[in-house]
This record gives structure tokens, C-alpha cells and sequence, in this order.
């Protein structure tokens, strides 16, 4: 007896692979890049010359490094930085900023071939060389203005670019690929207080509050691109952890230093709305991380850390 093709049980039968693949849609990790328009800024869109070009210079966290640094600066001076100032501000970090992304790619444009073809030197955009020698004479030229400050600032403008050079030429390799990130994480806010002249040997608590920052970043950076390490022989800490393990490690990190930050060294009477405020967007956006599984957390991360770092150094006890 043949059963009938319209029954019941039929269409219910087909109907479990499409509620299965419907399921299994919802379980997978929300690209950041899906959620917004335009897509021009998304790298992983391939565009035209320019935009290829642009992203050679890494602008998103080149530019973030650099507003956190501008803002930093302004808050050791407690005064806002005049046009002049943060102009020279910006030409110290930013194109440090922008070597470190150049050499990174420069670094990465073999293992890049087969898994990233939207990356300029891969494209065959520019060339490898002349890459090579525009983040030369880009970490020259911030290094440059960063002398006409003072030694200080020459200084840890120096060690934050030998951090970011030695992740793109080798650590980012190693279980210590997490040291830059810590070392530029640290000399960031020490390089803002010496351009100012504020200077202080208590800045260097906020040393294990870096390291705990770093870990988070560093993780919610790689986290995309763990299974391509790991296929390129890699062993990074983000590798070593896997997708899961740095999943946890880049919320879980960022909260236990935002709990430090606003408990163990700043003391509840020193809470004021701002600090209050930017923590509870930080708080945000953790959650939304855990919740929609961002694939790409890194850049909602990032801003958000760098707002709570900005409002936390605002307060009485830097």
C-alpha cells in the first residue's frame, strides 16, 4: 500500500530538515558586518583601489588608538588639547598606528593568499616592498613628531612601536602573542601622560589592568581567524585556547578588569556618573557579545574598553 504524498506525516517529515537548518542558522556566530549598512567599511567586502589601499593602513583601530590617546592626553592636562596640539598629537600616533598595520600585512601576505583575498597585497594593489617602505617611513614620521615633544614621549612612542613590530614579525606566532598587545596597551596611556609632562611612576599600576585588557582584545581580535591559524601552523595563545576558549577569555578578561578597576582601585566614593555610565555600556556590550555570539566582537569590544579606560582615567585617583 503506497502512502499518501500529502499526508500529515509526509509534510512533517519534510518540515524537520527545514525547522533542523532554520535551527542551525540561528546558532551560528552573528557577523557584526551583516547587522549594519553600508558595508564599505566591512575589509572582508572587496572594493575598489582605494578602499583596498585604505585598508592596508589598518584604520579602524589605528584611529581608535589614536582618539584614545588624544583624549588621554587632554585629561593629564586637565584641559582640552587646542587645534594645534591635538594636530601634532595625531601626527605622532597615528601614523605609528598605521606602520604596524602596514607591516602586518606585509608580514602576513603569504599565509594570506589563500584565506583572505580581499587583502590589498594580495589583490597585487601595491607591492610588497613599497608596502614595506611606506610603513618605514610612516613609523619615521611619528617618531619624528614624538621627539619634537620630549625624550619621554620619544620613548614610549618607540616601545609601542617595537611591541606592535615584533607581534607582526614573529610573537603573533607564539603562546606570546599576547605581550605586545600588553606592551602597546601600556604605553599608550604612559606615552599620553609624558606628551603632557604628567608623568608618574603610579601610572605603572595600571599595568595588570593592562594585561587583563590585552588578553580580552587580543582574543576577540583573533577569534575569526583562530581555524586559519591554526591551519597555518600557528601557535598563538587565541590558537592554543581555540574558538571557544578565546571566546570566553575576551569577555570574561574585560570583565574581571572592569570589576578591578571599579572596585579595587577606585573606591566606591569615586564613582561619578560618567565612570558609572561608560561601564554600564561596557557592561552592554559584553552581554550583547555573549548573546548574539559576535563573530567579530573586536570592534564593539574595543570602543567600548577604550570609553571605560578614557572615563576611568578621568577620575580623582589618576
Amino acid at each position: 500500500m503506497q502512502s499518501d504524498p500529502t499526508s500529515p506525516h509526509r509534510e512533517n517529515a519534510r518540515a524537520q530538515p527545514r525547522g533542523r537548518e532554520a535551527l542551525a542558522r540561528r546558532e551560528q556566530p552573528v557577523e557584526l558586518s551583516d547587522m549594519l549598512a553600508p558595508v564599505w567599511w566591512n575589509e572582508r567586502v572587496i572594493g575598489g583601489r582605494a578602499k583596498g589601499l585604505v585598508f592596508l593602513l589598518h584604520p579602524g583601530p589605528s584611529l581608535l588608538v589614536t582618539a584614545t590617546f588624544i583624549a588621554v592626553t587632554g585629561l593629564a592636562e586637565r584641559a582640552m588639547p587646542s587645534l594645534a596640539a591635538a594636530l601634532k598629537l595625531t601626527g605622532l600616533m597615528l601614523p605609528i598606528q598605521f606602520a604596524i598595520g602596514v607591516m602586518n600585512d606585509v608580514a602576513d601576505v603569504r599565509a594570506d593568499s589563500p584565506s583572505k583575498p580581499y587583502k590589498p597585497l594580495v589583490r597585487g594593489l601595491i607591492s610588497r616592498g613599497a608596502a614595506a617602505l611606506l610603513g618605514v617611513l610612516l613609523a619615521l614620521i611619528g617618531l619624528g613628531v614624538a621627539a619634537t615633544i620630549n625624550v619621554q614621549t620619544l620613548l614610549f612612542a618607540l616601545g609601542g612601536l617595537a611591541a606592535g613590530l615584533s607581534y607582526d614579525l614573529g610573537l603573533r606566532r607564539t603562546v606570546c602573542s599576547f605581550v605586545p598587545w600588553w606592551a602597546g596597551m601600556s604605553f599608550v596611556p604612559l606615552a599620553a601622560y609624558a606628551a603632557a609632562d604628567r608623568f608618574s611612576t603610579h601610572l605603572l599600576t595600571l599595568l595588570p589592568l593592562s594585561l587583563l585588557v590585552a588578553l580580552a582584545l587580543h582574543c576577540a581580535n583573533s577569534l575569526p581567524d583562530v581555524s586559519i591559524d591554526r591551519a597555518a601552523g600557528r601557535r598563538s595563545l587565541p590558537v592554543i585556547l581555540g574558538e571557544r576558549g578565546s571566546h570566553v577569555m575576551s569577555v570574561g578578561a574585560l570583565m574581571v578588569a572592569g570589576f578591578v578597576a571599579i572596585t579595587v582601585l577606585r573606591p566606591a566614593a569615586q564613582l561619578d556618573p560618567l565612570l558609572i555610565g561608560a561601564a554600564a555600556l561596557l557592561a552592554a556590550l559584553i552581554a550583547a557579545a555573549l548573546m548574539l555570539r559576535i563573530r567579530r566582537p573586536f570592534p564593539v569590544l574595543a570602543v567600548g574598553t577604550a570609553v571605560f579606560a578614557v572615563s576611568w582615567l578621568a577620575g580623582p585617583a589618576t
